[in-house]
């Protein structure tokens, strides 16, 4: 009869630890999948944004008519040649340069990430930090 018991008790530690394994790998694999849907959404999200933003791209482009006043002001201006090619070529850098450099910096996935903080997120799933 102890025998027996001894036997149900070890059957049921091997039960328990099994079933203790299975959770904390189930739960592992139900954190990395919900990390997955988290930059998945947060893709999504980029996505939406840069349409967004290249929308306002395309209003800035319509606005760049308003350079042409510009130029045909510079054009009527008693300033020399010279003046009036740095002021047009100063005006073109500025309206060009600036958006290209946020349009590249605020859609790059590096930025979301960090942004989201989704790099945080995975880094504690995966425990690496």
């Amino acid at each position: 009869m102890k025998t027996r018991q001894t036997i149900f008790n070890y059957l049921l530690c091997m039960a328990t630890d099994l079933v203790r394994k299975y959770h904390q790998t189930s739960l592992g694999f139900a954190k990395i999948k919900a990390v997955f849907y988290y930059v998945k959404a947060i893709k999504v999200v980029r996505s939406v944004y840069i349409g967004i933003f290249l929308f306002i791209l395309s209003f800035i482009v319509m606005i760049n008519g308003f350079m042409f006043l510009h130029v045909s002001f510079l054009y009527y201006f008693p300033l020399s040649k010279e003046v009036k090619t740095l002021i047009i070529f100063s005006l073109g850098i500025f309206y060009f340069v600036i958006p290209i450099g946020a349009l590249f910096y605020f859609t790059s996935q590096k930025v979301w990430m960090k942004l989201s903080k989704a790099n945080k997120l995975v880094d504690k799933v995966l425990d690496r930090g």
